[in-house]
């Protein structure tokens, strides 16, 4: 194996936890994913007793550590606030793997994650200036700024999913109202087709449905893809990227939820800077957050 160091990424999210075992990207000894279970207690029994079979693969040195990439705020070693996970008070959940399976872990928020994934291993690799946009269950972003990741004070920083957007608009997880993730994710989506149709369908299938023809479901894409558009225009006014990339299992949707979001970020942004912007699908789209994780413990 030579100087290559193993190592294990986690990303935890709102509806599926992703698994990855690897030494680089291009080689990868396991990748698997499954249901995020609902409770507190059983998200870190799934954690603990998942990550020791991977551990438990004799055939393969140890490995350097664990990063652990979560939808929401972060501590060093703990999830301080996650709106989309049952980790509402801080909790130490890195000193809990720690206990449990005698590895460093990191803590990193998902979208962080991703960035960082991008900028090593993907199309953002010697860009300064770049955000990842992560799209699924909820939305988050991870900004690098003159080179730097954005943390903020208390490391809450670049949660674009919670910019507040329509005053009085619908709940967000945060316990806000009318935030971008409210508007744009997948819980906006499956949310706003129940509220015009009266029928349950998450926002999966909703694309889906709008592929065929379902007219509400490419209704409500079109002003979520509109919302995403105006969140865009906020980011871009602010930090003047080079690139933003998508990523998340919103990355695949159909281009009536992008046209619009595309449309308005190049018309709305001030001055050349919606012209400049490179804004595409990660290639790396649906592993960069996994693949970020893994690469935290050699950072």
């Amino acid at each position: 194996m030579g100087s290559k160091r193993r190592t294990i990424g986690v990303d935890l999210g709102g509806t599926g936890i992703s698994f990855i075992d690897m030494f680089s990207p291009d080689e990868v000894n396991v990748r698997y994913r499954i249901d995020t279970p609902k409770t507190r207690d059983e998200i870190v029994a799934a954690l603990i007793g998942t990550l020791r079979g991977l551990m438990e693969k004799r055939d393969l040195p140890k490995p350097a550590g664990i990063g652990v990439a979560v939808a929401g705020q972060v501590g060093e070693k703990s999830i301080v606030f996650s709106p989309n996970l049952p980790f509402k008070t801080e909790y130490p959940l890195g000193e809990e793997l720690e206990r449990a399976l005698d590895l460093p872990v990191t803590i990193e928020n998902d979208a962080n994650s991703a960035a960082i994934g991008e900028r090593i291993f993907g199309a953002a690799q010697g860009m300064d200036d770049f955000i990842v946009l992560t799209l699924g269950t909820g939305i988050g972003s991870g900004i690098f700024a003159n080179g730097k990741l954005l943390r903020g004070h208390t490391g809450a920083g670049g949660e674009a999913g919670h910019i507040p957007l329509l005053p009085g608009g619908p709940l967000c997880g945060c316990g806000q109202k009318g935030c971008l993730e409210a508007l744009a994710s997948g819980t906006a989506i499956a949310n706003a087709y129940r509220e015009k149709t009266g029928k349950i369908a998450t926002a999966k299938e909703v694309c889906g449905l709008a592929a065929q023809g379902d007219a509400a479901a490419q209704e409500v894409l079109r002003t979520a893809g509109e919302w995403l558009g105006a969140g865009l225009v906020a980011l871009i006014n602010l930090f003047n990227p080079q690139a933003v990339f998508f990523t998340g299992s919103l990355s695949k949707a159909p281009d009536i939820y992008f046209e619009p979001a595309l449309k308005k970020a190049r018309e709305s942004s001030f001055g050349t800077s919606g012209k400049d912007v490179v804004i595409e699908v990660s290639k790396l789209a649906d592993a960069i957050g996994v693949i970020g994780a893994a690469s935290l413990p050699l950072l």
